[in-house]
């Protein structure tokens, strides 16, 4: 023992347990503390997956928006292509409603990218002659230019599995980045039944939904049914190209008082001052709704597509080259995609514009 030590103990008296519990402190304070079982924290960790086992076999299956199983029984649109086109040429596969159409504006002139449809119908409490007045979209390549709800008509379209027809109108169901699943009969856009009047009223009437989809719609792809469907009849829904949609229904026009070439030109009194542009149109016009009353032009026999041509107007500018020649230009901005150029001239012997090689 120290001097030190021996005259602080006979100072103080004996400190060695509490030195003994000084040094024992310091110790255990420089030791890592042990972490305490927590039971709470094992009750969240095991239930977590229990918890993910009940929502993914609670969840209905049809809400995913598309499988992940790999391969499936792939559709056969055969037997329904063979009905719908079986109804068609029976002329039952549409009951319109023309009464519907009286709600909608009346054109009293129709020019620029809106024409007539060449259907004539009556409305009751009226002895005028109706047409539908339908609406080219403008940068149709660039934007949406459909909402669902739309009416539209479209172009014979063999190229999907199943058609759509001229003389029927068709109601845009899905636009552009809707994903579509269709399964016997089952429609659902988004991951969501379908809830529509157009809906309600295919219910109603007991009509079939056909067709087999499980996809995104890309940048220039619609969903299509038919808008006045038959009763008890088969109705194939349409994915359709935005190319082959000629324009929605916007209202109606009258042979009595809407002036407009189309109706003269479906009366055959094209007798009018009209632009050369009109008469661009109308050619097209002509040939794309199969009329052939306008003398052929043999440019547009190489072409084979002049209903595009007919639905992008809103791509073209018109251009005075003189007095008696204009220049039709197809300008559509996009790497890849050539222009089109067409010149119309004066014809004195006709006095008409007509399109020149």
């Amino acid at each position: 023992m120290s001097d030190f030590k021996r005259k602080l103990d006979q100072m103080m008296g004996d400190t060695s347990e509490q030195e003994r519990r000084i040094k024992r402190r310091v110790h255990e304070r420089l030791r890592t503390p042990t972490k305490k079982f927590s039971w709470q924290v094992l009750f969240v960790t095991a239930a977590i997956p229990v918890v993910a086992l009940f929502l993914l076999f609670t969840i209905d299956p049809m809400n995913y928006l598309s499988s992940d199983k790999g391969p499936g029984v792939p559709y056969d649109p055969l037997d329904d292509l063979a009905q719908i086109s079986a109804l068609q040429k029976k002329k039952q596969l549409s009951a319109v409603d023309f009464e519907e159409f009286a709600a909608l504006p009346h054109f009293d002139q129709v020019d620029g990218l809106y024409y007539v449809d060449k259907e004539q119908f009556s409305l009751k409490g009226s002895s005028d002659a109706y047409h539908t007045v339908i609406e080219r979209k403008e940068e149709l390549f660039d934007k949406v230019v459909y909402e669902a709800g739309d009416v539209v008509r479209t172009m014979t379209n063999t190229t999907s599995h199943l058609p759509t027809y001229t003389d029927a109108y068709y109601e845009v169901i899905a636009v552009p980045g809707d994903r579509v699943v269709l399964k016997n009969g089952k429609l659902r856009i988004n991951g969501k039944p379908l809830q529509s009047e157009l809906m309600d009223r295919y219910e109603k009437q007991g009509i079939t939904i056909v067709g087999g989809y499980d996809q995104l719609l890309n940048a220039r792809e619609y969903l299509l049914l038919n808008h006045f469907p038959a009763s008890e009849t088969v109705q194939g829904a349409t994915i359709t190209p935005v190319h082959k949609i000629y324009g929605q229904v916007v209202g109606v026009a009258t042979e009595e008082r809407t002036d407009s070439i189309y109706m003269d030109y479906l009366s055959g009194q094209l007798t009018g001052d009209y632009t050369p542009e009109q008469y661009f149109d109308l050619y097209l016009y002509d040939d794309v709704l199969g009329f052939g009353n306008l003398p052929e032009t043999p440019l547009f026999a190489q072409l084979s597509r002049l209903g595009e041509l007919f639905l992008e107007a809103s791509y073209r500018k018109t251009t005075p080259i003189s007095e008696n020649e204009v220049e039709i230009r197809y300008q559509y901005g996009r790497e890849g995609v050539a222009e089109q150029v067409f010149h119309m001239k004066w014809d004195a012997s006709s006095e008409r514009w007509v399109i020149t090689e």
